[in-house]
């Protein structure tokens, strides 16, 4: 008859000593939980905090602002780019290593650069396992085109809505793995999206939508997101909690 439980109510069970834990059990039962943060550096020049157990930075685009990644403790960060500098590695993500190992990655070019108006833009994306629940989580950062939506540049948003459509492409990928996901990034328009499966997540004490973004799977988290400081950049910086 337990088998027609659900994982939840088991877990109720064994809490309350209504059911004995056999070992392993409680383990396989219990949900992760982990603190997300998006924050846009200004090209390097904010001050990099410990603002969550995993972080998608955006423009880290200079050599300051990569010594500051690396000098940040206890983080490991992906940054695909061949080069140190490569646009790609702009958006890195850094997560705790002593809770996360990186179990796969990914990146995708969503349009090429133009002198003077955007470089390449792209998504980076990483899969972590929790070292304690055994749990996996995707982590999805990006950073839209500026602009688009200002009203003087027209025609930056063929570029933003392609963009958008990799983005979305992406996270029907992850999901389809069966995987939870997170959504953060500097997405240069004051609007929510319409993402399959995933849920924006409103900031406290902020009306309205900022431009940077926490989206997350329907189910692993229902907000609100808080924001912080600027630490130095022209963008305040964002973090919020999920359980999966």
């Amino acid at each position: 008859m337990l088998k027609l439980l659900s994982s939840v109510v088991l877990s109720l069970l064994v809490s309350v000593g209504v059911l004995p834990a056999e070992e392993g059990e409680v383990e396989s039962l219990a949900a992760t939980t982990t603190t997300v943060a998006t924050h846009n550096t200004l090209r390097g020049q904010a001050t990099f905090r410990p603002l969550a157990d995993v972080i998608g930075w955006q423009e880290v685009s200079t050599a300051e602002g990569h010594n500051k990644l690396e000098a940040l403790e206890y983080y490991a960060h992906f940054r695909p780019g061949a080069e140190r500098l490569a646009a790609r590695n702009s958006i890195a993500i850094s997560w705790r290593k002593n809770k996360y190992e990186k179990t796969g990655d990914g990146s995708r070019l969503t349009h090429e650069g133009e002198a003077g108006v955007t470089p390449a833009r792209f998504v980076n994306w990483v899969v972590l396992k929790n070292k304690q629940t055994g749990a996996k989580l995707a982590f999805i950062n990006t950073h839209y085109i500026s602009g688009a939506w200002n009203g003087q540049n027209p025609d930056r948003q063929a570029r933003w809505h392609t963009h958008n459509s990799v983005v979305r492409e992406v996270v029907r990928e992850l999901r389809g793995r069966g995987l939870p996901v997170v959504l953060v990034g500097d997405f240069n328009r004051q609007l929510s999206q319409d993402i399959p499966g995933m849920n924006h997540l409103r900031t406290a004490g902020v009306s309205g939508v900022p431009i940077d973004q926490i989206y997350v799977s329907q189910g692993i988290g229902t907000g609100p997101a808080e924001r912080l400081e600027k630490y130095g950049s022209d963008h305040f910086a964002y973090t919020a909690t999920v359980q999966y």
